[in-house]
Formats: structure tokens, C-alpha cells, sequence
């Protein structure tokens, strides 16, 4: 936490914001119109019951807040390193004190079929027989069970337990994703998920992002 920056807090609670992820652009390989540096901070709340999301406002940060750091201090002192304090009422996805190493590689994606532009690609790409085998129930299943679910990443596709927020004419892709896994929990075995639009992440301009997560 730089000395001039203070925590985040709950803008309806006032309690502190908690840190769920922290990317470093310039450890991770590049993806297309993603920061080449900096530093993004992603907090959560802990105290509400729902991680601080809005489910009338998905684009409100006043129960979630993200920073972006266009510099990355290169020497960091025991005074800018914040420990953060739980409660036993905390609820937080990450296990009370634990931490994670994120490990970045580039990998292919095939479209997840939740996503909300799935069945544009399924009209525009398949021939019609293969559009009718789409309308089985079975091969939908078979074929959702194929595709990969990467449960940390960065852009690519996304995955809901429900469904996708967006609608079809939107233009804002996956900024950051995280699922439930080994000491990872979100209420019901949910996943977390955070979006913006090209436009604004070529500018770096994180004050319009879409944070959202469901459960089972």
C-alpha cells in the first residue's frame, strides 16, 4: 500500500475493504490491449454477506473498489505492507489468512457456452446440420463437459453458475476471473467475475468496471 494511498473502505459499512487479487502486468506474459505495467489491485467487503457487490448496480464501487498503479514501487518497506484483520463474522471468498502465488501462462480458449455471445459464434461459424445437433439437449451436455473451465485467469472467456450479466451488444470482455476451488469459496460454490470495456482498459481507466458473482 503506497504511504500516500489509504485502505479502501466499505462506503455503506466503513469497514476495510479486503485485497482478493493483486496483478502485476509486467510478471505476467502480454495479452491484446491489457497494460503492459502497472500494478491492479482488486478489494472486496467481507462485512455484508455479498462481497460487496450490487446487485442493482454491478458497476457501483462502494462495497468493492479497484486501483490501478501505473508505477510499481521497486523497493517495498515493512511500513507500506498492510496485514489485514478478520473477525470471526468476516466472510470472504480466500480462506482468513491465505494467500496465493498467481502463476500466469498464455493458453488457448474455446468460448464457454454460457458466455453471452455463444450463440453468435454457433450462427455464424457451424452449417446448419451441425446448428440442429446444437438443439440436443445430450450433445449440449456432452460438449459443455468438453470444454475447459480455467478457474483463475485473466481475459478469455468466462464461466457462470447462473448466467452471463451482459447483454449481446455488449462490449466489455473479461478483465479478471476467479472461481471456487481448494480454500477459495464463494457462498455456494460460486465464481467471481470482473469486466470492462476494450476502450477502457487500452486507457487504462478502471472507474467502470462490471463486478459480479453467482452460486449454485
Amino acid at each position: 500500500m503506497p504511504g500516500d494511498q489509504n485502505l479502501p473502505v466499505n462506503q455503506k459499512t466503513g469497514a476495510p475493504l479486503y485485497l482478493l487479487a493483486q496483478i502485476n502486468f509486467e510478471q505476467i506474459p502480454h495479452i491484446k490491449d491489457f497494460p503492459e505495467k502497472g500494478l491492479l489491485q482488486i478489494f472486496i467487503s467481507g462485512d455484508d454477506g455479498v462481497y460487496g457487490l450490487d446487485f442493482d448496480n454491478e458497476y457501483s464501487q462502494s462495497g468493492w473498489c479497484l486501483r490501478y498503479l501505473e508505477e510499481v514501487p521497486k523497493l517495498v518497506d515493512e511500513s507500506s505492507i498492510y496485514k489485514f484483520q478478520y473477525s470471526e463474522d468476516t466472510e470472504f471468498p480466500l480462506e482468513k489468512d491465505t494467500t496465493f502465488l498467481l502463476k500466469a501462462h498464455l493458453d488457448k480458449q474455446i468460448i464457454t457456452m454460457n458466455d453471452i455471445h455463444f450463440d453468435e459464434v454457433v450462427d455464424t461459424y457451424l452449417d446448419e446440420n451441425l446448428k440442429g445437433i446444437m438443439q440436443d439437449d445430450e450433445v449440449v451436455d456432452e460438449l459443455n463437459d468438453l470444454i475447459t473451465l480455467i478457474p483463475c485467469q485473466i481475459g478469455g472467456y468466462p464461466f457462470f453458475t447462473q448466467y452471463d450479466p451482459r447483454q449481446e451488444d455488449s462490449n466489455e470482455i473479461l478483465l479478471f476471473q476467479l472461481d471456487s476451488q481448494d480454500h477459495i469459496l464463494w457462498g455456494d460454490s460460486g465464481v467471481g467475475n470482473f469486466f470492462i470495456s476494450k476502450e477502457d482498459l487500452k486507457n487504462k481507466d478502471f472507474s467502470h468496471v462490471r463486478y459480479y458473482w453467482d452460486c449454485y
